[in-house]
C-alpha cells in the first residue's frame, strides 16, 4: 500500500510496507484502510464484495445491490465508490452511475470532500466534481481525516490541511491517518506517533503500528502484534501473529495460521479457527472458511452465506 494503500486484493487489507504481514488497507479503521466507520441498522450501508474476477456491492441482506462488473474496487463514502476498469479507476454512485471519469492511475475514498487521485505519476486530491482542488505534486498520499492528510514529496512524508497548506513537515520515513489525535509515523526505521503539532508523543519503538481506535493501537515490535495505549503503554503484549485493530470492543487477531477475536483485556472471545477475518461493523464480521467468504455476528452465526471469494466490511454509503 508509496502510501499506505488500502485498497483490497489477493493480500487483504495489507500494508504496502509490511513486506508480508500487512500490505492493504487498514482504511476500514479507514478513510481510505484503517479508519473504522461506526454504523448502525438505521443507516444504509453496502459492502464491498468479489465473485469470481469481478467486483461489486452487497447490502446487509446479501443482495447484489452494484453489479459484479469491476476489475477491481473499493469502499463507499460520501455517496461515492472507487471502482476500476480497463487498468484506470474512477468513481460511481449507489445506482451504479459513474459520477467522476474512471480516468486516474490510482485513487483512495472520499474523506472531508476530497480524494487522493493519481494522474501521470503524481498525486493529487479531486472533489466531488472531479476537479483537482490540490495539485498533482506528491508521491504518495492518503486519505483526509481528521483534517490532515499524509502525503510524501521528496522521499519524505509530512501532512497537508484541506487547504493544501503543509501543517507537519516533510520529515518521516512513512505517515499513516490521524485517529483520535495521533498519526502513526516512521522516523528511523521505527515507527511511533505524533500529534497535530507534529509532536511524538509515542516514541518510535515498533516496527509497524496502525492507527488508533476505540482507545488502543496495533503495535507490531519483533514480528508480534499487541496493543498499546495513547501513552505508549502496552494493554496486550505483542503476541499474535497478525491483527487490524479494534472495533465495537473487539479485534481479529491470527494465531497459528487461523483468525479470532479477543475482547480489550486480551482474551479470546472467538477461538480463532478462521482462514481470515475482519473487524466487526454493524455487528457483522466478515471472515472465510474453505476458501470462501462471509459474514458472521457476535454469536458466531453466520448471517451472510460463504459465497464469496472476497467481501469487505459493511460502510455507511454517506
Amino acid at each position: 500500500m508509496g502510501p499506505k494503500n488500502t485498497k483490497p486484493n489477493s493480500k487483504r487489507r495489507k500494508k504496502s510496507k509490511l513486506p508480508i504481514l500487512i500490505l492493504s488497507a487498514i482504511m476500514a479503521l479507514l478513510a481510505g484502510g484503517y479508519l473504522y466507520f461506526y454504523i448502525n441498522s438505521s443507516v444504509e450501508a453496502l459492502a464491498l464484495a468479489r465473485a469470481g474476477k469481478k467486483w461489486g456491492f452487497i447490502d446487509r441482506d446479501g443482495k447484489r445491490i452494484i453489479p459484479f462488473h469491476y476489475d477491481m474496487a473499493w469502499k463507499m463514502s460520501e455517496g461515492l465508490a472507487l471502482v476500476k476498469k480497463k487498468g484506470k479507476w474512477g468513481f460511481i454512485d449507489k445506482n451504479n452511475a459513474v459520477k467522476i471519469p474512471i480516468i486516474f492511475e490510482d485513487a483512495q475514498p472520499f474523506s472531508d470532500s476530497l480524494a487522493a487521485a493519481k494522474l501521470d505519476g503524481k498525486w493529487g486530491f479531486i472533489d466531488h466534481a472531479g476537479n483537482f482542488a490540490i495539485a498533482t505534486e506528491y508521491e504518495g498520499a492518503t486519505p483526509f481525516a481528521e483534517g490532515l492528510a499524509a502525503v510524501q514529496k521528496n522521499h519524505k512524508w509530512g501532512f497537508i490541511d484541506t487547504s493544501g497548506e503543509v501543517a507537519i513537515p516533510f520529515e518521516y520515513s512513512s505517515a499513516y491517518l490521524f485517529s483520535e489525535t495521533l498519526a502513526p509515523v516512521g522516523v528511523n526505521g521505527l515507527e511511533g506517533f505524533i500529534n497535530k503539532d507534529g509532536v511524538l508523543v509515542v516514541p518510535p519503538h515498533y516496527h509497524y503500528a496502525l492507527p488508533f481506535s476505540e482507545g488502543l493501537a496495533a503495535v507490531n515490535h519483533n514480528g508480534k502484534w499487541g496493543f498499546i495505549a495513547k501513552n505508549g503503554r502496552t494493554i496486550v503484549e505483542p503476541k499474535f501473529e497478525q491483527t487490524w485493530g479494534f472495533s465495537e470492543n473487539l479485534a481479529p487477531i491470527k494465531v497459528d495460521g487461523k483468525w479470532g477475536y479477543i475482547n480489550r483485556k486480551g482474551e479470546e472471545v472467538i477461538t480463532p479457527k478462521y482462514e481470515d477475518a475482519f473487524v466487526f461493523l454493524n455487528g457483522l464480521a466478515a471472515v472465510k472458511i474453505d476458501g470462501q467468504q462471509g459474514f458472521i455476528n457476535r454469536d458466531e452465526e453466520v448471517v451472510i452465506q460463504f459465497e464469496y471469494d472476497y467481501v469487505d466490511a459493511f460502510y455507511d454509503i454517506d
